[in-house]
């Protein structure tokens, strides 16, 4: 193939040099030409300009095999070669889990449409017209270099911080009771105990946890932050941490949440904030006293397998917005048979509302309807089941569901019965 009038005096070209980082420059580019003149012209050329770590192919079976072995980051080809052509080159190498990221740079003279796209169909990144342009060459060389290496630079990135967020889903995983406590905390109280939680992005804003007080009294609140994602996670360790540095006396609901909120104020940036929910039940006295500080409505049964669950009131001031806020306790009656059920928003604003599949009413049907009898820890499950199966998509915001029943005298059969909500 011989080479065009512009190839012949690139030869004579003064030693320009590659500007790019010095990883374009040691790149790894295989030229593949029948022409031996042709590759000469084309090494040359990209000598001329700082690229050194070059590699030549007379045909696309040797090239084929040579890009196996030395792994290159850019191949120039040309089309018309015997033994394997420049089609069959892109489509063996793009058929390889190693190259299908890699550019492939086509030389060719078509200039018919038709040809043009067969090549891309092929599986080539750029085309090249012939009589080659020097600086066109070095130009787009240059340029689908830096985007595989900034495509590399992300997915590095993407991957370490994949990694990161693992370990941070683990590490804020590890702030919600374990099996292990709840097992210990269902074996010191007459108590059955279910859980949901699911972060809407790797990472999430919610918190819930167990504390016995002793005297046959247990603590149950669920705390949920605005926003989600990374903010929202970093204010449950702040909230976490807190909890548990031993600086909360405070025993009844309404003091304690009093107390948080001082906190949160103090350190929490402006406009955000938490939503809580408290109870404090006291198994020998059969009663459960609870504050809640801008929550949904809760669920309260609160004795006997035959009373139906109700809706509680949530509103309060949400923590860390106002300090010298306060909150309002109420007393209800919490004897066998009696249950609790706390959850975050999410449940009902998926979808958006209007649109939601469960408003605190239609929640209270479905418990009723099929909770009553059935193993407290399948609750959460159930509920979500039927959120995604009608709502058929993920929650937007972070969620968290727990159930937790006074146990039976007699545990009730375990019966599901049909329901729609109304959810059309």
């Amino acid at each position: 193939m011989p080479a065009s009038g512009g190839e012949g005096a690139a030869g004579n070209s003064p030693n320009y040099h590659v500007t790019s980082s010095n990883r374009v420059a040691d790149a790894r580019i295989l030229i593949v030409d029948d022409s031996p003149l042709m590759l000469t012209v084309i090494a040359r050329h990209l000598r001329n300009y700082g690229f050194t770590n070059i590699s030549e192919a007379s045909d696309g079976q040797e090239a084929l095999a040579m890009a196996l072995e030395w792994r290159p980051d850019i191949v120039l080809t040309d089309l018309i070669m015997p033994n394997m052509d420049g089609f069959e080159l892109c489509q063996r190498l793009r058929g390889h889990a190693s190259f299908k990221d890699i550019p492939i740079l086509v030389l060719t003279g078509m200039d018919k449409s038709d040809d043009r796209s067969a090549v891309f169909s092929a599986g080539a990144t750029d085309l090249i017209t012939k009589p080659i342009d020097r600086l066109e060459l070095i130009g787009r060389i240059r340029v689908h270099l830096d985007h595989l290496y900034l495509i590399k630079r992300l997915s590095e990135f993407q991957k370490n911080m994949d990694q990161e967020l693992r370990l941070a889903r683990s590490m804020q995983e590890s702030l919600l009771p374990s099996k292990a406590v709840i097992a210990d905390i269902e074996a010191a109280f007459p108590v059955t105990i279910g859980s949901h939680y699911e972060a809407s992005q790797g990472l999430g804003g919610d918190l819930w946890g167990l504390v016995p007080l002793g005297s046959g009294k247990l603590k149950v609140f669920s705390a949920d932050f605005s926003g989600h994602g990374v903010g929202s996670a970093l204010n449950t360790f702040r909230l976490h941490t807190f909890m548990s540095s031993g600086t909360i006396l405070a025993e009844s609901p309404a003091a304690w949440m009093a107390q948080l909120n001082e906190y949160l104020c103090s350190v929490l940036p402006i406009g955000q904030f938490a939503t809580m929910f408290c109870a404090v039940i006291d198994f020998d006295a059969g009663e459960v006293v609870h504050a809640s500080a801008g929550v949904p409505s809760q669920l309260l049964s609160g004795s006997t397998a035959h009373e139906p669950f109700r809706l509680i009131d949530g509103t309060g001031y949400p923590l860390g917005l106002i300090q010298g806020a306060t909150y309002e306790e109420v007393r209800s009656r919490f004897a066998p048979g009696g249950g609790l059920i706390l959850y975050s928003d999410a449940l009902i604003e998926t979808p958006d509302p209007p649109r939601q599949v469960f408003t605190p009413e239609r929640l209270a049907e479905f418990v009723n309807l099929k909770g009553r009898g059935m193993d407290c820890r399948r609750l959460p499950s159930e509920i979500v089941s039927y959120l995604e199966r009608k709502a058929k998509q993920k929650p937007n915001d972070d969620l968290t569901i727990i159930s937790l029943f006074h146990r039976n005298a007699v545990p009730g059969e375990d019966h599901l019965q049909a329901f729609d909500g109304g959810v059309k």
